[in-house]
């Protein structure tokens, strides 16, 4: 309801304002900041920080995940960002580089990222209005030692597309153009991708490929391509914000297998962790250490002193055998906790409903398909 209200307070604010382009601006200022507070708190302590758009505050990268772009690039560099945007890539960055020229197709965007920066105190960002693809090929003898693109992922219609052809722009025909003016290409890419096809069907040869995520959501790919160092077998990354860096080569991933657990391991008082997403989505799963639960279950018995595992880690307070009594009994003892499947026939909500659970930080329930079979899991968090 709140947020109905502030919605409905800034619509009629500017019905009241139409026609007055600086009261319009201000409230365009005001909803945005309100918007991206949380992903740009660091950007935004600037207080001269302007957005030119509504659209710049909600498709912009957040401070987080931009510090980890930024540290892909070698200290003094000079780069090319082809897809700018509201330009917090390109901020971040410029405090590694020695240069960093920011391209934009649109012209208020483009004049923001000057203005921004400015303000941001960094004289080493130069905003441009262009189509990049056009202004790269224009300029044959520039060379850059990063070219970062973040391409738009959705198609004229507004359908989100996820294939890098379907992009805008499309980076599978930009790579020979790009490959002219540089030895290293950045490219951010939709989380949606399947990273062995890449490699497999579309023939891409990056030397590095990062999923990036927090601790509830793999937020995007990252393809590191080298030119003339292109492989099969690239290093993947699964990094998750504020929690490091888990590291290995494909094939890896490829050759190796999980141990599982054993009928009676998982009793109360084990340890046991599950990957963050970014870890889950770089396939590195069967390289972590510990025992999995089950197969096709990605919830893994760890001994105590391996709690750097890259994920949640928890300590078992109950084992229940999944079922139709136990359910009942459990519904009207009252469960208190988040509510979560893994590998189990029945939703998370559907769970929750026959428990009768009452949504708490204070333990997790867990259903989970175990060794031993189907089995609901109290769990506390160890981190």
């Amino acid at each position: 309801m709140k947020r109905r209200n502030i919605a409905d307070s800034a619509a009629a604010q500017r019905l009241r304002c139409a026609g007055d382009s600086q009261a319009m601006d201000k409230i365009l200022q005001q909803e945005c900041r309100r918007r991206a507070s949380r992903k740009l708190a660091a950007t935004l302590l600037c207080p001269d920080f302007r957005f030119p758009t509504s659209l710049s505050a909600e498709q912009c990268t957040s401070d987080e995940i931009a510090r980890i772009h930024a540290d892909m690039v070698q200290p003094g560099a000079s780069v090319l960002d082809m897809t700018c945007g509201l330009g917090i890539d390109a901020f971040h960055i410029a405090r590694r580089a020695s240069s960093v020229i920011a391209i934009d197709i649109n012209h208020d965007v483009a004049g923001a990222v000057g203005h921004n920066a400015a303000a941001l105190g960094l004289d080493n960002v130069t905003g441009v209005c262009a189509d990049s693809a056009e202004w790269l090929a224009d300029r044959p003898d520039v060379r850059f030692d990063v070219v970062f693109i973040d391409p738009a992922r959705r198609s004229d219609s507004g359908r989100r597309v996820f294939g890098l052809s379907d992009c805008t722009p499309d980076v599978i025909s930009l790579l020979p153009l790009i490959r002219c003016h540089t030895d290293r290409l950045i490219v951010k890419a939709s989380p949606m991708l399947d990273i062995k096809a890449l490699i497999r069907d579309e023939g891409l040869r990056p030397a590095h490929i990062y999923a990036i995520g927090t601790r509830s959501e793999c937020k995007e790919l990252v393809l590191d391509f080298r030119f003339g160092e292109e492989t099969d077998d690239p290093v993947i990354h699964a990094v998750t914000s504020c929690h490091g860096e888990t590291s290995f080569r494909m094939s890896q991933s490829a050759s190796a297998r999980a141990a599982v657990a054993a009928v009676g391991d998982l009793v109360p008082g084990v340890f046991v962790a599950e990957p963050w997403p970014a870890v889950m989505k770089a396939g590195g799963y069967d390289l972590l250490p510990g025992h999995r639960l089950h197969p096709s279950t990605h919830i893994y018995i760890i001994e105590p002193g391996e709690e750097e595992f890259p994920g949640d880690v928890y300590t078992v307070e109950s084992v229940t055998e999944f079922s139709s009594s136990n359910l009942r009994r459990l519904g009207r003892e009252g469960v208190d906790g988040s509510v979560a499947v893994r590998n189990f026939p029945l939703s998370a909500d559907e769970l929750r409903k026959r428990l009768k659970a009452r949504e708490s930080d204070c333990r997790r329930i867990m259903g989970v398909t175990a060794a031993s079979g189907r089995v609901l899991l109290t769990l506390s968090a160890v981190r």
